[in-house]
């Protein structure tokens, strides 16, 4: 018998969590919304393998297991932006969490059919924009600073809703 104890499993992210809706399950996930000061949001040029297009979108990723909201924003923003904790202010967050279902042709093969989000917003204390190189995951290939109205125009549709509601929440605090 091994005096040692037994090693634990690798930690492997979870996104199993989240809600059973009568279209499927969904996805518990964080958006995040990162402001300039001056109205503008941070916004990443992502290209879509299923429909072969680029788009602007906010960043956001899954939520694993048991992690709290706040903390998976945090991370996905490292992640996806290089921004640490030390470069933002948290603002605010969402009151309520949004949902957004993703169209039949992009919930074939996975185990969410769409996503259950909350929403936080944190104040970029850099100038100019955040060196993408430092981000863990290259899901972006480009990041800008635009107006929230461009965004929601420009975003792909079914996140269109989302983002309108999200922006209507948090026009108050980012600046102008």
């Amino acid at each position: 018998m091994s005096e040692f104890p037994p090693r634990k499993p690798a930690r492997r992210r979870d996104h199993s969590t989240g809600e059973a809706t009568p279209r499927g399950r969904l996805r518990r996930n964080v958006g995040i919304v990162v402001t300039d000061g001056h109205g503008h949001v941070l916004a990443g040029l992502r290209y879509h393998h299923l429909n072969h297009e680029k788009a602007w979108q906010l960043p956001q990723g899954g939520i694993d297991g048991r992690e709290r909201p706040l903390s998976a924003a945090y991370r996905e923003l490292k992640e996806e932006t290089g921004l640490r904790p030390q470069q933002v202010d948290f603002v605010a967050e969402m009151k309520d969490w949004t949902t957004y279902y993703l169209p039949e042709e992009w919930s074939k093969g996975r185990h969410f059919v769409g996503q259950k989000q909350k929403w936080f917003l944190f104040r970029y204390l850099g100038e100019g924009l955040p060196d993408i190189k430092t981000a863990k995951h290259h899901e972006f290939s480009e990041l800008d600073w635009v107006d929230p109205a461009w965004l929601t125009t420009h975003v792909i549709a079914f996140r269109q809703p989302v983002y309108q509601a999200v922006f209507n929440e948090f026009a108050p605090l980012l600046g102008s």
